[in-house]
């Protein structure tokens, strides 16, 4: 029997990774993810599949934000995270990075702005997996908490701050993103169910 393809969801704590793995279900009421779980507490690296969806969704998470933890077992799960993308990259179609824009500002200010020696998390996360080729999307969640005009400056910031470390985020309109050097990135909201449809349309267009 064929493998069915692996759909990597990566991000740090809290970002809605269970929530938007839920809308890809066909049954989510079959799906046994946690929403709303602590920070760092999704520790193991389990496919999730359902008969009627024709990929595996690996939810990993990232390489940060954990709180009520020691730093021993922030590096361990960072090891353990690094460790998985060695060994089975190949495996993953697509990988989604799912980036709460709640706290952009914050982790920006705090480790690009403040200190140049530091790097953001989100940064730090992209450019790793960019290193082994698999097709990135960049989902900016939660984008229901902000107007507008509040969303956009708060993306620009974040698409400005990753130039100065690489990164060309283009926003994702109406097609693939044919050059490897440009990552995509999507406005998104698990709540209201913002871009949906097209989220599960660039799957279906980047699946095997």
């Amino acid at each position: 029997m064929k493998q069915k393809p692996s759909l990597l969801i990566i991000g740090n704590s809290n970002v809605g990774k269970s929530s938007i793995t839920r809308l890809l279900m066909p049954n989510p009421r079959k799906f046994k993810g946690k929403i709303g779980k602590t920070p760092g507490s999704t520790l193991l690296i389990k496919p999730i599949t359902q008969d009627k969806l024709p990929y595996k969704i690996v939810d990993l998470p990232g390489f940060g934000y954990i709180s009520q933890s020691s730093r021993r077992r922030g590096e361990h799960n960072k090891k353990q995270i690094v460790v998985h993308i060695e060994k089975h990259y190949e495996d993953y179609f697509l990988g989604l990075i799912v980036i709460n824009i709640l706290r952009i500002e914050d982790e920006i200010q705090k480790f690009f702005i403040q200190n140049r020696r530091t790097i953001p998390l989100s940064f730090e996360l992209i450019q790793f997996l960019s290193e082994f080729e698999i097709p990135l999307l960049i989902i900016f969640n939660k984008i229901d908490k902000f107007s507008n005009l509040d969303k956009k400056k708060i993306i620009n910031l974040f698409i400005e701050s990753a130039k100065e470390h690489g990164l060309k985020l283009v926003h994702l309109i109406d097609r693939k993103i044919e050059k490897k050097s440009e990552i995509p990135y999507l406005e998104f909201s698990a709540l209201k169910k913002t871009n949906l449809t097209k989220l599960k349309q660039i799957i279906q267009e980047y699946l095997p």
